[in-house]
């Protein structure tokens, strides 16, 4: 009986605070090591209908690198822990050692872009130019939603004529 006459206090304190923000458009499916694909290349085949002669094209791709991928997360990995534990150590940190290791990463990070760049291409091959079309409005659609979002959450206070011509205002 104490449960339901309390139900309407604990609904009033639930409700009485903002959720949480989450992440802004779809949530890439997973596979065992992350996303599928990375998030540029997904973008290309949103709301795309896709032969079995393109998802086999698609799926021989993907799979083309993935121990690459997978070299590449095990370097970055490594390379972040090696930063992580010159700037935990003892003593004065050694820049020539940690700009090297930060050399290291702005390396394999572009090597990534440009194996992303790559697999853009292909994919963009692989679509009939009715597809391109038709991911491409849907990619349209999603950037005004993105937009009509960021507006509905900026702040009241910065929703000034200034703020509205910078993307990355709050």
């Amino acid at each position: 009986m104490l449960a339901f006459a309390a139900a309407p206090s604990f609904m009033a304190i639930a409700n009485a605070h903002p959720p949480v923000p989450g992440p802004v458009g779809p949530v890439p499916p997973m596979g065992h090591m992350g996303p599928m694909m990375p998030p540029p290349l997904m973008g290309m085949l949103r709301g795309v209908d896709l032969t079995k002669e393109q998802r086999e094209k698609l799926h021989a791709l993907m799979h083309s690198h993935r121990q690459e991928r997978r070299d590449a997360m095990h370097q970055r990995r490594d390379l972040d822990n090696q930063i992580g534990a010159l700037l935990l150590a003892k003593g004065p940190v050694d820049k020539a050692k940690l700009d090297g290791l930060v050399k290291q990463k702005e390396a394999l990070n572009a090597k990534d872009e440009e194996a992303m760049a790559a697999d853009a291409v292909a994919i963009h091959d692989i679509l009939t130019p009715e597809q391109l079309d038709k991911a491409r409005a849907t990619q349209d659609k999603l950037d005004a939603l993105e937009g009509q979002i960021r507006d509905l959450l900026r702040p009241p206070h910065a929703k000034g004529a200034a703020d509205k011509d910078d993307d990355d205002a709050p």
